[in-house]
Formats: structure tokens, C-alpha cells, sequence
């Protein structure tokens, strides 16, 4: 159960971060970050498990790629300006970095 939670939980993190971080420019980007890192850190420190935090990772990632590619009507959530280049690879950083480091 905490797995599947774990990978909502990413996945809800995801699509929050979407449709902030072009919002409120830059504070949306800074916003949806912190949130990255806050769900990371509140991942790890409830279930103390690196198949919790991948599965997180995983959700996220999953929302981050669906959206920044193609939709059904040529809509591309996630575009490829600064503030999305920098949401994408920012979040990808701290998720390897989370991931990368030790319990």
C-alpha cells in the first residue's frame, strides 16, 4: 500500500508542478521546486525506503514526460522555454540527488 501511495503521491506532486511553474513566473518555478524536494524529503522520511522514493520519483516523471509532449489537440503543457527547461532538469537534478544520496 505504501508503494502504490508513494506513487500517487508523486504523480499529484507532478501535476501541481505542471501547471504552477509557468504560472506565476519565476515564483511558480521556485514554488514547484520546493515541493519537488518537500514531497522527496516527506517520501523518505514516512517510509525510510529507496524503492518508496524511486516509485515517487517514477510518478513524478511519468506527469513530467506526458506533459511536455504532444496532446490529442497539439498542446504542450510544459514548454521548451527557460522556465520549463529549468522545471524539467531542475527536478530531475533533485530527484537523482534524493535518490543518489543515502538514507
Amino acid at each position: 500500500m505504501k508503494l502504490l501511495i508513494s506513487l500517487l503521491f508523486g504523480a499529484l506532486v507532478g501535476v501541481s508542478g505542471t501547471f504552477l511553474h509557468n504560472a506565476y513566473r519565476p515564483l511558480g518555478l521556485i514554488v514547484s521546486l520546493l515541493a519537488l524536494l518537500l514531497g522527496l524529503r516527506l517520501v523518505r522520511n514516512m517510509y525510510l525506503s529507496k524503492s518508496s522514493l524511486a516509485l515517487f520519483a517514477f510518478g513524478w516523471l511519468f506527469v513530467i514526460v506526458r506533459a511536455s509532449s504532444l496532446g490529442n489537440g497539439g498542446e504542450v503543457l510544459i514548454e521548451a522555454n527557460a522556465y520549463g527547461n529549468l522545471f524539467v532538469f531542475g527536478g530531475a537534478a533533485l530527484i537523482s540527488w534524493r535518490l543518489l544520496k543515502r538514507i
